[in-house]
């Protein structure tokens, strides 16, 4: 089985596609494939068998996920019992550890979750005498109401916390309002390395400033709790993540510091200090946080380095492969960690074309090939996870790559073995990490500001991506024989999938209508047939009711990552209802990132408003809009209905707009009965097949007579659940329900989407 144990990786990992992706064609496709290097290139029986036996094991031992039930757990009294999982994640806002429940509710695990009322000051403090240790037993006082499923998505491509939990094999949550309800005892010998862990990074906190020790921590100890948003952010754009992580690099690093130290130090011989190497990097696997990269790190190093010290010889291939078999059948929904499937995406691929790297002796252009490699290796799920690529960043990591490798690990490893030095000495050492960081930080900033040109998309299918990684290594195998020609058609050919799921939605002749769920408020976009047209009606945010102020959150958590995996960069017109700002809480985010034609308003649309956004944006088009007029798109025509005067009242002022998309649709804002009567009056022969129930099915709205007049077969209400206001009314809902109309709510069916084509359409719904 020498230099072959990686057909048999190759095969778990076509099982783990075949489990997540349900495409019966796969294993029908991974034995002919083991058919024809049997036939074709004299694959050996016993790598052949063992590949077959992979898949087939692997497959059945995957666990699927799948939705839980809504257990009530009424036979627990008042208390849950269990064992505490790894170790306790604390930030200045929160703690948090995974509960293994035991007795009645064993096999059933727990995300217990406590929110401080002031910021943490230490993590060591919430941890000592043994509580909330890795393998301490728990006795936690709940009631059996305070256990629930975690929330799902409601969203087109948001973020799915409860799938999030469940690939972590976590089915409930608990949070507790005071630690004193959590009796926590008896943790195990492992325990003392995750106290020492919390420990150091209290001491570091002690040490450095807050800037220098955000690095620190991830770097050494793999916590990146520390790490602000707009820098995590920036480093996951630009796939720059994967150097914030622990790998191999670090854990090289950590031997040759050692090394320095023991050997060269006379303290023990080369033989003593590889024996303690092997002791103590699993040691250093659990201070490093036990992430799946940093285990594939340690396991692969600590192995090679008991190979050396028996004499043995091993391909790295080889290796890198039993670490992958054993990290799964160890814990197998580690294949559902981010994480571990970069780490082992990127490995696998830099080991696989070492051949060719090696061609070269430009250490610059190694560099460039090793980034192009790596980039290349996760492009599928760099675009399933975060739906957007930048080219660019294989030409960046040329440039950080070096930098963090040289100056930032090494400095950050240094200044944690010198963190006992007089605070002098590392107030000189901290200011100048920090000046030389600042530079590398802002060009990274400059760079994204002015250089970025991402490619935007909604994943691969499962198809794509085997066509994908099939012609990407034929075009790596290609160039390491050197047949530039057929390397060359071999790089066109994996670069497809890629175009033409870039392309997608402007080939598509089916147009959409989505009615984001974003609570109380309103956000919905219109995308038509051919991507012709792309509008967004209102952009509402959720917002602080003392400080009035807008929220990030929509934007961020729903509206942009539905704009990534569509592909919108660039809106034709953004049209604002009215001013509340659950109708426009978000449109400032959205301008700092999505170029914006022009902003639609009503003749009656507060002034000062207009200023304050031409004021953070002056480039920005501004148009006012009457009654009456028209909005011409390439695909349809918006008509303007409303208002035709000013009717003192925010609500009343709301444009209401009329437009053919794929059935006669009427968006309505906040309007009241009293505009409603109007529109009805001015337009008599109005008939609807799809409203937008206005005011969120407040009973100052949806007049019986209106309805009965404009008789439309759906009405669509966006209403947060168990509001303030009560929306939708009792009234409102009864109107509807006896005029036969159908009813979609997002408090209760999550974002409604509306697919149309050639006059037809149909809904889609995603409920919580």
């Amino acid at each position: 089985m020498k230099g072959y144990w990686y057909y048999a990786a190759i095969t778990t990992g076509a099982a783990i596609l075949y489990v997540s992706s349900k495409a019966e064609w796969l294993p029908l496709l991974i034995i002919l494939w083991l058919i024809w290097l049997k036939a074709r290139k004299g694959f050996p029986l016993l790598p052949f068998i063992i590949s077959i036996i992979s898949f087939c094991f692997f497959t059945f031992y995957i666990p699927e996920i799948e939705e839980v039930a809504e257990e009530k757990f009424e036979h627990l009294s008042s208390h849950v019992t269990g064992s505490i999982n790894g170790s306790a994640v604390i930030t200045d806002e929160y703690m948090q550890f995974q509960l293994e429940g035991s007795h009645s509710i064993s096999n059933t695990n727990f995300l217990v979750m406590y929110f401080f009322d002031q910021p943490a000051q230490s993590q060591a403090s919430f941890v000592k005498n043994g509580d909330f240790l890795h393998g301490a037993s728990c006795v936690i006082q709940t009631s059996h109401e305070s256990i629930e499923k975690p929330s799902s998505s409601t969203n087109p491509a948001q973020f799915n916390y409860q799938q999030f939990l469940l690939q972590k094999d976590i089915h409930y949550q608990i949070i507790i309002e005071n630690l004193n309800q959590i009796h926590c005892t008896d943790p195990q010998p492992l325990s003392h390395i995750y106290l020492l862990r919390h420990q150091l990074i209290d001491y570091m906190h002690g040490r450095w400033s807050d800037n220098t020790v955000m690095w620190l921590t991830s770097i050494v100890f793999g916590d990146d709790s520390m790490m602000d948003e707009p820098t995590e952010e920036l480093f996951q754009r630009w796939s720059l993540s994967h150097i914030i992580a622990i790998s191999g690099s670090n854990i090289t690093l950590i031997i040759a510091i050692v090394l320095l130290l023991l050997v060269k130090g006379n303290i023990v011989t080369k033989e003593r200090a590889q024996l303690l190497l092997i002791l103590f990097l699993p040691l250093y696997g659990i201070l490093a946080g036990g992430e799946p990269s940093v285990w594939r790190a340690v396991w692969m190093i600590t192995i090679l380095l008991v190979i050396q010290k028996f004499k043995k010889k091993f391909l790295y291939i080889d290796i890198f492969s039993f670490v992958f078999l054993s990290l799964i059948i160890f814990d197998p929904y580690v294949i559902y960690e981010v994480g571990f499937q970069f780490s082992f995406a990127v490995t696998f691929a830099i080991l696989l074309s070492a051949k060719w790297v090696s061609y070269s002796t430009s250490t610059l252009w190694n560099i460039v090939q090793i980034s192009f490699v790596s980039q290349m290796a996760i492009l599928p799920l760099q675009l399933h996870y975060f739906y957007i690529f930048q080219p660019l960043s294989i030409l960046l990591n040329v440039i950080i790559i070096p930098y963090f490798t040289l100056f930032v690990i090494p400095l950050m490893y240094i200044a944690t073995l010198l963190s006992f030095l007089p605070k002098r000495v590392l107030f000189i050492l901290d200011n100048s990490f920090q000046w030389i960081h600042s530079v590398v930080v802002n060009f990274l900033v400059w760079v994204d500001t002015y250089l970025s040109f991402p490619l935007f998309m909604n994943g691969l299918s499962i198809t794509a991506v085997i066509v994908y990684y099939i012609f990407f290594f034929r075009f790596m195998y290609e160039l390491e024989i050197k047949r530039m020609k057929v390397a060359f058609l071999s790089g066109v050919l994996f670069c497809l999938p890629i175009i033409f799921g870039a392309l997608k939605p402007y080939l598509s002749e089916e147009g959409i209508v989505t009615m984001f769920d974003i609570g109380q408020g309103d956000a919905i976009l219109i995308e038509t047939p051919y991507r012709q047209d792309t509008l967004l009606v209102d952009a509402g945010s959720t917002f602080d009711f003392e400080s009035m102020e807008a929220s990030r959150s929509v934007y961020k958590q729903i509206l942009r990552p539905y704009f990534y995996s569509r592909g919108i960069t660039h809106l034709d017109a953004i049209i604002l209802t009215h001013e509340d700002l659950d109708h426009i809480g978000s449109l400032e985010y959205i301008l700092e990132e999505v170029t914006v034609d022009t902003i639609m308003v009503s003749s009656f649309f507060d002034d000062q408003l207009i200023k304050n956004i031409q004021a953070s944006f002056p480039n920005q088009i501004i148009k006012r809009i009457e009654a009456v007029q028209t909005i011409r798109g390439n695909f349809t025509n918006f008509h303007v209905l409303s208002p035709t005067s000013d009717h003192q009242s925010l609500n009343d002022n709301s444009l209401v707009l009329y437009a053919d998309l794929g059935a006669k649709w009427l968006f309505t804002g906040d309007i009241g009965s009293d505009v409603e009567k109007t529109l009805i009056k001015n337009h008599p022969e109005m008939n609807i097949d799809i409203l937008k129930v206005a005011h969120h099915g407040s009973n100052t709205s949806s007049d019986s007579v209106y309805i009965e007049e404009i008789d439309p077969d759906f009405g669509l209400i966006s209403v947060g659940r168990n509001n303030r206001y009560g929306h939708p009314s009792v009234e409102v809902i009864e109107t509807l329900e006896s005029k036969g109309i159908d009813i979609l709510r997002t408090d209760l069916h999550g974002a409604i989407q509306y697919y149309f084509s050639n006059n037809q359409g149909t809904f889609l719904i995603h409920s919580p």
